[in-house]
């Protein structure tokens, strides 16, 4: 602290010296430790802690500040990803209940199949490559198809159990056309307003809709 400012110099005296006993401040102002006038001391050890106090408060105050911004962003992170799978669900509606019953069909055509495997072909010797390795992939793709089934059919629910919340008719109309597959000017048309009026609507109804959806997981994940 050889080379303090003026301005430093000063904080330093008030803060430390002043309360000093070192000192007989407000008489001769005068350090009985360095025998000098305090404003001309260079360095006081006394200085430098309550530098290092002032630093390490700083640092801790950065470090909590970070801290906030890091949680701030994880949570923003974390929204908006919530609000971009809420949106693709949506959108996917339509699609995913056409995939639901061609799995259904699909299904059942395996499970027909494998009747007949487990049935009399199945008490006869196969040759390697034959009917037990085609009996396997089909268990192998029963099973997949099952697993998507299962994924498509609790999309449907949640975006038909999150649709119940939305009490506005017009947010509601908005949101069926956008299930239904409609382009976004078709459906402005059809309400009667401008795009830039509907994206306005599509964009809260989304928010809205991602609450619903996936309000209490971004909650509990919290």
């Amino acid at each position: 602290m050889d080379s303090m400012s003026m301005e430093k110099r000063s904080r330093l005296i008030e803060e430390v010296c002043e309360k000093c006993p070192a000192t007989c401040w407000g008489q001769k102002s005068m350090c009985n430790v360095h025998n000098l006038h305090v404003g001309k001391i260079e360095s006081c050890p006394e200085w430098e802690k309550l530098g290092e106090a002032v630093a390490e408060h700083a640092t801790s105050a950065i470090d909590r500040t970070d801290g906030v911004v890091q949680a701030a962003k994880v949570a923003f992170d974390s929204y908006t990803d919530m609000v971009m799978r809420a949106e693709e669900e949506i959108k996917d509606y339509s699609f995913n209940l056409r995939e639901i019953e061609r799995i259904r069909l699909s299904l059942e055509e395996v499970g027909g199949s494998l009747g007949s495997a487990y049935g009399i072909e199945a008490a006869l010797p196969n040759g390697k490559g034959t009917t037990s390795d085609k009996t396997q992939r089909e268990v192998v793709r029963r099973e997949r198809n099952q697993k998507r089934l299962q994924k498509l059919t609790e999309s449907i629910l949640r975006v038909e159990q999150a649709m119940e919340r939305i009490a506005s008719e017009r947010e509601r109309i908005v949101l069926e056309c956008i299930m239904e597959g409609m382009r976004m000017n078709v459906i402005a048309k059809h309400l009667g307003i401008s795009r830039s009026h509907f994206h306005e609507m599509k964009r809260n109804v989304i928010k809205k809709m991602a609450l619903a959806m996936y309000g209490n997981d971004q909650l509990q994940a919290g």
